[in-house]
C-alpha cells in the first residue's frame, strides 16, 4: 500500500456547477416560497390552502432549500463538511498533520476543531493557497 498518495481530490466541475446553479435558483425563487407560506399560514379554508400549495410546487424543483448541499471551499467534496471552516474533514486533517493549524489536536477518528483565534491562521492559509493557485495557474498559460 503506497503511504505518500495524495488523498486530495476535486469534485467533478459539472456537479459543482449544478450546485452553483441550485443555490442560484433558490435565490431568484426565495422570496415567492416565503410568501406562499405565509399565505398558508393565513388562510383558514382547506381549498384555498390546496391552491395556495399548487403555487408553491410551480417553481422548479432545484429551487427548493432542501436540494442544496455544502460542499468544501477548496476541494468541493459534498461530505463531512465542518461548517465553522467550510471545509472537509479531510482538508483539516491534511492541514492538522502539515502544523497549519495551531492549537488544533490529532486524532484517528477525528479532527478536534482549535480555539477560535486559529480561525484566522485557517482562513489566512486557505486563501494564501487559493492565491498562490491562480498565480500559478496564470503564469503556466
Amino acid at each position: 500500500m503506497d503511504t505518500n498518495r495524495n488523498l486530495t481530490s476535486m469534485a467533478k466541475k459539472s456537479l459543482i456547477q449544478r450546485e452553483k446553479k441550485r443555490q442560484k435558483l433558490e435565490q431568484k425563487y426565495h422570496l415567492i416560497r416565503r410568501s406562499s407560506k405565509k399565505e398558508i399560514s393565513k388562510v383558514r379554508s382547506l381549498s384555498d390552502k390546496w391552491e395556495i400549495y399548487g403555487k408553491l410546487q410551480s417553481p422548479p424543483r432545484n429551487s427548493a432549500p432542501t436540494r442544496l448541499h455544502r460542499r468544501c471551499f477548496s476541494t468541493g467534496r459534498p461530505r463531512a463538511n465542518y461548517r465553522d471552516f467550510g471545509l472537509s474533514g479531510q482538508i483539516l486533517r491534511e492541514m492538522v498533520h502539515a502544523c497549519l493549524l495551531p492549537g488544533a489536536t490529532r486524532s484517528k477518528q477525528e479532527v478536534r476543531p482549535p480555539s477560535n483565534f486559529s480561525f484566522f491562521f485557517l482562513y489566512l492559509f486557505v486563501f494564501w493557497g487559493l492565491i498562490l493557485n491562480v498565480s500559478v495557474s496564470h503564469n503556466q498559460e
